[in-house]
């Protein structure tokens, strides 16, 4: 009653104030009939006044996706489907809201509400390009590598410069909130949607998911980050469940989403599909109240995956603020009416889930300044797209290089460029569709292999002949590979949304020209001339090789994105360096680490008394697929560490065509920063200089690990820290970083459970920080670390 009171006499102000003030907004709105529009109030106070003016069906209304078609001419759309997808039916005439927005039918708006001066809020999809918004007609795209090449170049600035052109084209198109960047772990290599993801390592995830984070917000377009939490594989994903131990859950797979949430100030956060410990995460108020906003002071809203919530009641209570679906089939009028008639909800309920949206949109300025129109003459794509191409430079990782095969120069007289189309003959985007012929970023140009190399040569002034062999006939690849100086095998994968891999070899994709097979192709090359042979692969991560002591040379270009030919073309002929990193290790067989077992991947059914199987609402027969997350602390590099496995290529490995020394280390104990009291320990400064041995310039990106006292129960060395650096031949240069108590990543401590055994309350507990002695390791990979220093520390 006494807040009710408080309202009534701040809106009497804002009346009374209204009148000798004018109204700022640009909507037309006047602070004397629409006091939420003056834009000299906080977000909190006009935010007050909106909620008090709404009736209770227009607050329903706006906790959902509205599905409706913001064209201003044509034709009424008329969809009409059957069976289970029969609630995605219906009638959309066009109502200007938009001009030019065509139709689209998985649309992902939030309908404004004219007469309140709240605008229609617009989506697009995230990853690695924006596609697959609020309008039919995608816009033309910068397409950027995937984000596992993003990630590999171990580059804060140039991942910032993503944010920046993934943020810029949202606004160019109208559109509102960017849904990305993705953040989960890359568990494991059969991940459907790894090359949405950064990293197996939580730091790294974390560090380049904020410098994505803020370039995209510094272009007035909200971040929702995704998909909290466990959604590690896409097998039965919207079925299936996993059981991850609370240190697991807090010191890995929700580390990133922390360290993004207090280091960047995301407006949103989409919650995942999988029943994470005995909740699915969008009905979840663990996930998202003690986790989320108790524990990390998120401020901002959630929006639920595509039929990813599973109860009205209990996903209000855990704050899921938006539902996301074709129409909504959990915050339907009908049902939150029954949850209030059964006092299971308040208006304060809605209310809450209302408020951090308005208020975001009030500090983007999205209630303000009306996005209605396409802006194309805000973006330069020539330039984005070169940024692009030093992205999948940088990105790159030389794997194999023997003997110094490369870089190529001007002695071949003959290149057989040979690998299927989606690989070999034109540009690898990032896949953005369900199927192996994928949708892809609109772009405004694509570079194939062959424009790429021919560019380089050219350019360079060698007498070089490339002819490309599709691999349609093996035997005629084999000639070819036979006839040639030298060999370029192109290769992937094309795991995409809803399916994992079936394999970490190269599989046969289903295209439109028909069955594209790889493996036959591999056989004949490696048969008739392997030793001129250069692997480029184009995958997701890790590949299976039996083929490796076979070749010179292997290059990782991941999906190079729009500007693959040139890019690929400059690493293989040395134009540029290579310098990427593995941000996830290469192991050796089919099953081991974290996917060793059934088990842990994809999971076994158990009778929970949840549907299982297949689709959206499961198959109806199936019990639940649960992946047990038993590996612990152990996965990625940890786990090949603490069981001492040699993988086939580390995490953080990568060759250069010059070579660097390490040395000279040394741990500064700072004090009086941070948490700490003015003499108290704060973290350390770690030191050392870094030396190009070799001729040619290159980049080094150095990293920081730190090993924890026994008694944190540590596997192994954690990554806290890294710098890259460009040096020229015998160049050296000292580096420090500095590594702080109080970091988001919790560089020195350990979650301890308050109940280890009770999955259910896995974020209960805390950060704990050992007394004693540290180890810090500093080199070129989790396996290369030559520098090596003990340091007591007390915290």
């Amino acid at each position: 009653m006494l807040k009710r009171i408080n309202l009534i006499i701040l809106t009497a102000i804002i009346l009374m104030s209204s009148l000798v003030i004018p109204a700022n907004a640009e909507n037309g709105g006047t602070e004397g009939t629409k006091p939420w529009m003056n834009t000299k109030l906080s977000a909190e106070e006009r935010t007050e006044l909106l909620l008090d003016a709404m009736t209770m069906e227009q607050k329903m209304q706006q906790i959902a996706i509205s599905r409706f078609n913001e064209n201003d001419k044509g034709d009424t759309v008329v969809i009409n489907r059957k069976g289970s997808h029969g609630y995605t039916s219906g009638e959309f005439a066009p109502q200007g809201t938009l001009p030019g927005c065509e139709f689209q039918d998985t649309g992902r708006q939030i309908r404004g509400i004219e007469e309140l001066g709240i605008p229609t809020i617009r989506m697009t999809n995230g990853g690695t390009g924006v596609k697959g918004g609020s309008c039919h007609n995608d816009p033309l795209a910068t397409g950027l590598p995937s984000t596992p090449g993003l990630a590999a170049t171990f580059d804060r600035e140039l991942n910032y410069e993503a944010g920046r052109i993934l943020g810029e084209e949202t606004r160019a198109f109208a559109h509102h909130v960017f849904l990305g960047p993705g953040m989960n772990l890359i568990r494991h290599p059969y991940g459907g949607r790894n090359y949405e993801y950064f990293s197996e390592d939580p730091y790294l995830t974390g560090i380049l998911a904020i410098e994505q984070t803020k370039g995209i917000q510094d272009q007035g377009v909200q971040v929702q980050l995704k998909h909290m939490a466990g959604n590690e594989q896409e097998t039965e994903r919207w079925t299936m469940g996993v059981q991850v131990p609370s240190k697991a859950m807090n010191e890995l797979y929700m580390l990133p989403f922390e360290m993004t949430v207090r280091d960047a100030d995301p407006a949103s956060v989409m919650c995942s599909f999988p029943d994470v410990n005995g909740t699915y995460a969008c009905d979840s108020s663990e996930l998202l109240q003690d986790a989320l906003r108790r524990n990390w002071g998120f401020d901002g809203y959630v929006m639920s995956d595509r039929r990813a919530i599973h109860d009205t009641v209990a996903a209000i209570k855990a704050g899921t603020n938006v539902e996301l679906d074709w129409t909504p089939q959990y915050y339907t009028q009908e049902k939150i009416q029954e949850a209030l008639d059964a006092g299971l909800v308040t208006e304060d309920d809605i209310d809450n889930l209302l408020r951090p949206r308005y208020i975001k949109m009030i500090e983007f300025g999205h209630m303000d300044e009306p996005f209605d129109k396409f802006m194309p003459e805000i973006v330069d794509p020539l330039a984005n797209g070169a940024t692009a191409r030093k992205m999948a430079e940088e990105g790159s990782v030389l794997l194999k290089n023997d003997n110094d095969f490369l870089p190529l120069d001007g002695e071949p007289k003959s290149i057989a460029l040979i690998g299927i189309e989606t690989f070999a003959g034109s540009a690898k985007m990032s896949p953005r569709s369900v199927r192996d012929d994928n949708d892809y970023v609109v772009t405004p140009y694509t570079v194939t292999p062959q424009e790429g190399l021919e560019n380089v040569i050219k350019e360079l002034g060698y007498n070089t002949k490339v002819t490309y062999n599709n691999g349609s006939d093996p035997k005629a690849a084999a000639k070819l590979a036979a006839e040639s100086d030298v060999v370029l095998l192109m290769v992937g994968d094309n795991p995409h949304e809803t399916v994992d891999r079936d394999t970490l070899g190269f599989p046969a994709l289903n295209l439109k020209s028909g069955l594209a097979e790889q493996e036959p192709v591999i056989d004949a090359v490696m048969k008739a001339n392997p030793e001129n042979t250069v692997v480029v692969l184009k995958t997701s991560g890790t590949s299976i090789m039996p083929w490796l002591d076979k070749v010179p040379a292997v290059l990782q270009a991941w999906y190079p994105g729009m500007e693959d030919g040139n890019a690929v073309a400059n690493i293989l002929y040395g134009k540029v360096n290579p310098s990427g990193k593995l941000p996830m290790t290469f192991g050796a067989t089919e099953r081991e680490a974290a996917f060793a077992t059934e088990e842990q991947y994809p999971g076994t059914r158990q009778d929970t008394g949840k549907p299982g199987g297949p689709g959206p609402y499961g198959d109806g027969k199936s019990d639940q697929l649960i992946a047990q997350y038993t590996e612990g602390l152990e996965m990625g590099y940890r786990w090949y560490e603490a069981n001492n496995v040699k993988p086939v290529f580390p995490f953080g490995y990568g060759l250069s065509y010059t070579t660097f020394e390490y040395d000279d280390l040394k741990v500064k104990k700072v004090r009086g920063e941070g948490k700490g009291k003015k003499d108290s320990l704060s973290g350390i400064d770690v030191s050392f200089t870094i030396t190009n041995t070799g001729d040619v310039a290159g980049k080094e990106a150095a990293q920081v690990y730190l090993t924890l006292p026994d008694e944190a129960g540590q596997p192994t060395k954690r990554l806290v820290n890294f710098e890259k650096v460009d040096l020229e031949p015998g160049e050296s240069e000292r580096v420090t970083v500095r590594i702080n108590h109080a970091d988001s990543n919790h560089p020195f401590s350990y979650f301890v459970p308050e109940e280890p055994d009770n999955l259910a309350n896995w974020a209960d507990g805390e950060w704990a920080t050992a007394d004693g002695k540290y180890r810090v390791h500093v080199g070129g990979s989790s396996a290369d670390t030559p520098l090596e220093k003990a340091v007591p520390l007390n915290f």
